[in-house]
């Protein structure tokens, strides 16, 4: 989250760190799940 204003930005650092994190979890549950529908197709399923 970044608060702008017409003098200054302002990027609060403890809030960055969870972001990323939170960025990089719901990624690798992504390639997880594109895996999972890569197997479900092979083996006919949807």
């Amino acid at each position: 989250m970044m608060t702008i204003n017409k003098y200054y930005v302002l990027v609060p650092q403890a809030l960055q760190t969870p972001i990323h994190q939170d960025s990089d979890v719901a990624s690798e549950k992504e390639a997880q799940r594109q895996q999972m529908v890569k197997q479900a197709q092979q083996q006919g399923g949807l």
